[in-house]
């Protein structure tokens, strides 16, 4: 009996819950939600990691506690959890239909023009009963919505000095922003327009001042606008059993 019981007990992802990873571990865990020995996981603009700097612990369980992972991204090079790497444009994805149980996008939906157009591909590519997880900034925050300003009415160099006072950052990993669906109305909306049915919406509060030299306004901005970060996560429906046991690639695309 005390056997039984060791094989059905829980592993649960190994969070830290410090202040500082509260984004990152909000994620990771929502994406823990969808994990099995038998998930085939996307990484929709994957960059080099799965989750910020100093979140090695976390994802090498996330990592370890599902079958593949295939990373895409328009300029995929390196990526420190992922072997699969293939270069694409979420418009057009490069991977049959019912290809993955899990897709996921990290800082990915406000850069982009037409979101709903990516979406719907990143459903044509979930087998029934799949998962998205999306997070993204909320343009309801003072500072996201500053940086919003700044994008249409600054040039780029004056508005990249002004994201270095809170972001270490290179200039060649801040890209333009665009905001088309970052409200959670939007991004709802967007999702099920896509033919998803959004299931889970969180709204992470900011734990720390952006800049910090001007502490007593930030703090009155902080309690105005608190939510800095939207956290969703859909589903495709299920009309079909899927019969892909990995995802596969179109023919003008290879897995390294």
């Amino acid at each position: 009996m005390g056997l039984m019981k060791a094989e059905v007990q829980e592993v649960r992802i190994p969070l830290s819950g410090a202040q500082w990873a509260a984004k990152s571990e909000a994620y990771a865990n929502l994406i823990s939600e969808h994990l099995s020995p038998h998930t085939v996981w996307l990484d929709a603009g994957c960059g080099s990691r799965l989750l910020e700097d100093d979140m090695e612990p976390v994802e090498n369980w996330l990592a370890s506690h599902c079958k593949t992972i295939v990373g895409m991204d328009v300029s995929a090079t390196s990526n420190r959890n992922i072997r699969s790497l293939i270069q694409g444009s979420l418009y057009d994805l490069p991977f049959a239909d019912n290809s993955f149980d899990l897709i996921t996008c990290r800082m990915v939906v406000e850069h982009l023009a037409q979101p709903r157009h990516a979406f719907s591909e990143s459903a044509r590519c979930l087998r029934p009963g799949g998962a998205i997880v999306v997070i993204t900034p909320n343009l309801l925050n003072y500072a996201i919505l500053g940086n919003a300003v700044a994008t249409r009415m600054l040039p780029e160099k004056l508005r990249l000095r002004i994201v270095h006072a809170s972001d270490s950052r290179a200039d060649k990993d801040i890209f333009p922003v665009l905001y088309r669906a970052n409200t959670m109305p939007r991004l709802v909306q967007s999702l099920n327009a896509s033919g998803l049915q959004v299931h889970k919406t969180i709204g992470l509060h900011q734990q720390r001042p952006y800049w910090r030299k001007h502490p007593s306004l930030e703090k009155v901005l902080m309690k105005l606008t608190p939510i800095y970060v939207l956290l969703v996560c859909a589903h495709k429906g299920v009309a079909k059993l899927a019969s892909h046991v990995g995802p596969t690639v179109l023919p003008d695309c290879q897995v390294p």
